[in-house]
């Protein structure tokens, strides 16, 4: 069982690179091992069935078998924001760093803001499997924008066959990807019918639905000023003082952005009631930039409002059936 956040005495500070982690438990002393399971399972063990919480980094993959490991031995664990740290360490003013350093940073932060960070849980295999396929397909994707082009260029004459060449290439991997995507989502009985909902919403083609699903699994899950921050498509206030500047959005998962803009112009060209509202904006003198952001909202928080009651629906029916 997870110990609750009011009942936390110990906060072991995880700093994780490629080959090791080091360890620091609040003390001064700190030790290094292998990244590897059964070093970090010894250096682990002492700390099982104790109200222990771990904070580690993320890294990028690298943190997968630690988070693991302690999953096997029931410690709770927190997967920190490296930004968030950083923030934290630099209020203090310190700049010095090194694993051992950044482990009792990571213990300290965890010590001061125990209660409020949220534990690691680990992702489901099918969900993991989208977000690598749907992450992969984004690399091809821009790879394949840097192509474009570099065949548009004066001076590339001498290399266009090469270009068109691995364009080509990257052709075969994208629509091989995108029939992967479609089947795993057709397979998942709860993927699918979020896709379906996602499908309904104006604006949202076959691109955006597999992106959604694999980079916002919280859909239907958050309240609409938190999808919409999530997206990074809430407005947030710039004043101070007298002053007061126009509200601007920022933050959000940046994939999210683009793909929505596109959604909102698609959206803004059809004949559904997105359209209208961005009509009305126009006519009560909104820029159009403005007026594209709002229905960029409009969007995420309808696609949040369809998964919410489809799941919820879904679920009502399970427990009738039960």
């Amino acid at each position: 069982m997870m110990a609750e956040p009011a009942e936390i005495q110990c906060v072991l500070g995880l700093d994780v690179s490629r080959d090791t982690v080091t360890l620091c438990d609040g003390r001064r002393h700190t030790v290094t091992v292998a990244n590897e399971a059964d070093a970090l399972r010894a250096a682990l063990q002492p700390y099982q069935g104790t109200t222990t919480l771990a904070v580690c980094g993320a890294t990028g993959g690298y943190e997968d078998i630690l988070l693991g490991v302690l999953l096997e031995l029931a410690i709770p664990a927190h997967r920190a924001d490296p930004a968030k740290v950083k923030a934290y360490i630099k209020s203090f003013g310190k700049r010095a760093k090194n694993d051992p350093i950044d482990a009792r940073w990571l213990s300290r932060y965890g010590r001061d803001r125990a209660a409020t960070l949220p534990r690691w849980q680990p992702v489901d295999l099918t969900q993991q499997k989208l977000e690598l396929l749907v992450a992969r397909r984004l690399d091809l994707v821009a790879m394949r924008v840097q192509e474009q082009n570099r065949l548009k260029a004066p001076r590339s004459r001498l290399i266009a066959d090469n270009i068109r060449d691995h364009l080509a290439e990257l052709e075969r991997h994208i629509e091989a990807l995108n029939a992967e995507i479609d089947t795993l989502v057709g397979e998942s009985r709860d993927l699918a019918l979020r896709a379906e909902q996602l499908r309904s919403v104006p604006g949202i083609g076959p691109v955006l639905v597999p992106l959604l699903l694999a980079v916002m699994p919280e859909l239907g899950t958050l309240n609409r000023r938190q999808v919409a921050s999530l997206a990074g498509v809430a407005p947030h206030p710039k004043d101070s003082g007298k002053a007061s500047w126009h509200r601007s959005t920022t933050g959000g998962r940046r994939q999210i952005r683009p793909a929505l803009f596109i959604a909102a112009l698609a959206a803004c060209r059809g004949d559904n009631p997105l359209a209208v509202a961005y009509k009305a904006l126009l006519k009560a003198a909104k820029p159009k930039r403005v007026a594209l952001t709002a229905i960029m909202r409009k969007i995420i928080t309808i696609a949040n409002a369809r998964v919410r009651d489809a799941v919820r629906h879904q679920n009502e029916i399970g427990q009738i059936n039960a």
